[in-house]
């Protein structure tokens, strides 16, 4: 499989991850503090991927990881990327979870 097709599946997943609702079993949109919860749990795990393949990137880097530097520089651009992409989709996560304990909030407060 090349390269672009991998990026663009891993672009899919990362859409995917966005997309898909945060509700677990039992839960529903009425709940604000479990979708925070959720929320910041995906935005952790984002991270941690985001993370991964940051690290990735810098032992391809610094050429661990085979023998053609050509291959070693398309693959950093590759993790960077998709470094770079998760980092943006934890971050927009985190916003959503903090929106969601705002909601939590003010429905405790009203109560």
């Amino acid at each position: 499989m090349s390269l672009a097709v991998r990026s663009m599946l891993a672009g899919g997943l990362i859409a995917l991850t966005l997309m898909t609702p945060a509700f677990g079993a039992g839960q529903t949109a009425e709940d604000p503090a479990a979708m925070a919860a959720q929320y910041t749990k995906q935005a952790v795990d984002l991270r941690a991927s985001a993370n991964r393949h940051a690290d990735l990137a810098k032992m391809h880097r610094s050429g661990l990881a085979g023998s053609s530097k050509t291959s070693h520089e398309s693959i950093v651009q590759h993790c960077e990327k998709i470094a770079s992409s998760l980092n943006a989709a934890a971050t927009e996560t985190e916003a959503l979870a903090a929106t969601y304990r705002k909601m939590a909030a003010e429905k405790q407060a009203s109560k």
